[in-house]
């Protein structure tokens, strides 16, 4: 028994979703929803879409979920021994644990197995931005 044709209407549907990174954007507006806790939700989503626009249009900063204080405090917790540095292994998880599932796979430091906390900064504030820049800017 073979399996049925692909629906046309359900792949443009699909295709549409993914273009515009719909899943990205309410996964996203929902982590910061819930970290937040704002007593107007709607208000609190209307303000970060509008966040987002202006960002996409190059007229404002990303909504960041997490503040450099948050991200350092990441980094001192891996960082138990107060060496200055994380692994390599460390770095993956501490980058997927904040959201960021597209980073460089060879930050400064990798070759060495010793990723710095500016290191870590730089990688996570880029990743949170690309996770974050969920619109495609159109015409």
């Amino acid at each position: 028994m073979s399996a049925p044709a692909p629906n046309p209407k359900s792949q443009m549907a699909e295709a549409y979703v993914q273009k515009h990174r719909i899943p990205e954007l309410f996964e996203n507006m929902t982590a910061a929803l819930i970290h937040s806790q704002p007593e107007n939700a709607k208000k609190f989503m209307i303000k970060y879409l509008e966040t987002l626009k202006e960002f996409r249009d190059e007229k404002g900063s990303y909504p960041a979920m997490f503040t450099d204080a948050n991200m350092t405090a990441v980094f001192g917790m891996l960082d138990v021994t107060n060496k200055g540095y994380i692994s390599m292994e460390q770095y993956r998880s501490a980058l997927k644990t904040l959201g960021v599932k597209k980073y460089n796979a060879r930050p400064d430091g990798c070759e060495k197995d010793q990723i710095s906390l500016p290191t870590f900064m730089t990688e996570a504030k880029q990743g949170l931005e690309q996770a974050s820049s969920n619109f495609v800017k159109l015409a």
